[in-house]
């Protein structure tokens, strides 16, 4: 139904399958695929499976594979970002259908311009850290060829990507290519992206379909229009684009020599920003600027993320030895004077993990400190620090959930990390606990493989959502617990008529939008098809002839046996021909119909198909 091949379905499932166990269990999107066993992989990469559930659409009928909740992914300024969390079969068929679209869309922008996503379809990456590490790679080699690099970044970009624009892009350039994509193909594109993302372009952790989509895509005819533009403006004698993702550097030379380009860099500016507007984007001001080349320091040109440059070792610790012992020292000693805000927390990361002759960010060399380094933390001074910090009051943790938690987690100090969970029950019994609180817990769970009940029954209270996600991915293998008798029986009335899965599909898709006329239409269609094939099911029908099955009197009839069932098709029926997207008449415009009237329809359909179904034999 979505445009799958078995060999994409194959290759992406593959791709996660063959991540090792400690990378699965750092994330909280990726922690299903390590509870399932190797038989699991071979059921899930067989192309049964494929050809029952993933070729015909099946899957979109259990409930348990379109599961979709919050995320509580944050940003640097300790703000949540709006992201999803989505069923790990969702998420298999969401970075499928980005590698289709991979070999289908032809780049339009030149092929000057170097474009880094994360993760990368073509040599079958679905981590972020090799492309991260050539992007840097490439801007290192490049930059002694100009004279300065102008950094620009993008504010809130998956957020704020219109989906309809990416859609009429993707058909745009498919026209150009003479590449046949349907409309019917687009359309569950853009519903299966708003599915996932809840309306708004999906921000999943480790997406490459997202990444890909975003940046490939939707940033293509941006990068093209800035590209000529540069091109127009005479004092430019070079220039150089190199992206990943939102995070954009232009390396320039000029003809003339100035004392500093601000003119010309306030120009490029203006026009990228213009560009972007065009597509719903702004630029993130406070990130953009221009420095001479030389300021990209000459030793460390590189990646945080590739510790050989040059044949040489960098040694982080050697570069920034003590600063992690004085960060949690000075952090303690803000939050007892109560100085501290993230504004400041951030201060501290720049004023102890910068330095001004390197490149990469302060926040990378904590990013190290915290997941890459296994020894800096379990140090004696830095476990004192950190236990003496925790036991003091743990509610610093709000600043940054994840990385906090990571760290008290990694000194293996029984002191610290028990008086960490005594005042995060604290806040339960208290009444105080808020979305940090649950953050901080996610992060926990993770890192101990969810072995920890009373923490597992707050979230189960909290946010049922997420215990559900827990329950039924991460504490079973999620192969086969997402597969219900009853849908099975169903789906083998149905067997590969991916017409009905989709009319099911979008029903689920305007539900979620709130789009009740719609959703509703899209069901009574539903159910008229499905009843048709019921009807074929029992009478070994081979023609098919449905259009015979959809008048109200043959709906009747097949559930006739049914106590009640007249009554609950011919007041569907009546919404149907009142519904102004599928009748003309329009008539419930003048009516008063609620959401509630619609799907007491709705839900009663469903209960005779489930009846009708378990009678079938």
């Amino acid at each position: 139904m979505f445009d799958i091949s078995y060999e994409t379905w194959q290759s992406v499932c593959s791709m996660y399958f063959n991540l090792k166990i400690g990378v699965k269990k750092a994330y909280l999107q990726l922690f299903p695929f390590s509870k399932i066993s190797s038989d699991d992989e071979k059921y899930l990469l067989s192309e049964d499976f494929f050809s029952k559930y993933i070729k015909t659409g099946a899957f979109v009928m259990f409930p348990e594979s379109l599961f979709r909740t919050e995320n509580y992914l944050q940003k640097g300024d300790g703000s949540f970002r709006d992201s999803s969390l989505i069923s790990p079969i969702l998420y298999l068929v969401l970075q499928s259908i980005g590698k289709e679209m991979a070999g289908k869309y032809s780049v339009q922008r030149s092929c000057d311009i170097s474009i880094y996503y994360a993760g990368n379809y073509e040599y079958n990456r679905p981590m972020y850290k090799q492309d991260y590490d050539d992007f840097f790679k490439e801007i290192n080699r490049e930059i002694d060829k100009y004279q300065y690099f102008i950094k620009t970044d993008i504010s809130n970009f998956y957020s704020n990507i219109n989906i309809d624009k990416l859609i009429n892009q993707i058909e745009g350039v498919c026209k150009k290519s003479r590449l046949t994509i349907s409309q019917t193909q687009l359309l569950l594109l853009k519903s299966l992206l708003q599915y996932c993302g809840s309306g708004k372009f999906p921000l999943i952790e480790n997406s490459v379909a997202s990444s890909y989509l975003a940046t490939i895509v939707y940033l293509d005819p941006v990068d093209d229009e800035l590209y000529k533009y540069l091109h127009l403006i005479e004092n430019i004698n070079s220039f150089k684009i190199i992206r990943y993702v939102d995070d954009m550097y232009i390396l320039i030379s000029l003809n003339k020599q100035e004392d500093f380009p601000f003119k010309i860099f306030n120009e490029i500016r203006n026009e990228y920003s213009s560009i972007l507007k065009k597509y719903d984007l702004a630029l993130n001001t406070k990130k953009c600027c221009i420095k001479r080349s030389c300021e990209i320091n000459e030793e460390l040109k590189k990646s945080l993320y590739d510790e050989i440059f040059n044949d040489k070792k960098c040694n982080i610790e050697e570069q920034f030895e003590g600063k992690l012992f004085d960060f949690i020292t000075n952090l303690k000693d803000e939050f007892i004077n109560n100085n501290i805000t993230i504004e400041r927390y951030n201060d501290l990361i720049e004023d102890h993990f910068n330095k001004t002759d390197i490149e990469f960010t302060a926040n990378e060399v904590f990013n190290y400190f915290v997941y890459e380094n296994k020894k800096e933390l379990q140090l004696p001074n830095n476990v004192e620090a950190i236990t003496k910090l925790v036991r003091n009051d743990a509610s610093f943790i709000n600043l940054d959930p994840k990385r906090l938690t990571v760290m008290i987690l990694k000194t293996h100090s029984e002191r610290a990390i028990k008086a960490f969970l005594d005042q995060l029950f604290k806040r339960n019994k208290s009444g105080k606990w808020n979305s940090y609180d649950t953050a901080i817990a996610i992060t926990y769970l993770i890192q101990r493989r969810f072995q920890h009940k009373d923490l597992l029954a707050i979230i189960n209270d909290k946010v049922p959502d997420l215990y559900h996600y827990y329950e039924f991915y991460c504490s079973l293998s999620f192969s086969d617990s997402w597969q219900i008798d009853i849908l099975e029986k169903l789906i083998t009335v149905v067997e590969n008529d991916t017409k009905t899965y989709f009319l099911y599909f979008m029903y689920l898709v305007e539900k979620q939008r709130n789009n009740y006329l719609a959703a509703f239409s899209y069901y009574k269609n539903y159910f008229d098809r499905l009843t048709a094939l019921f009807a074929f099911y029992i009478s070994h029908d081979s023609k098919k002839r449905l259009f015979s099955y959809y008048q109200e009197r043959n709906l009747i009839k097949l559930y006739s046996s049914i106590e009640g069932s007249e009554k609950i098709i011919k007041k569907a029926h009546k919404l149907r021909n009142a519904n102004p997207l599928s009748h003309a008449t329009a008539e419930v415009i003048d009516e008063i119909k609620t959401a509630d009237d619609l799907f007491e329809s709705i839900n009663a359909m469903d209960d005779l198909i489930f009846t009708f179904c378990r009678k079938l034999e």
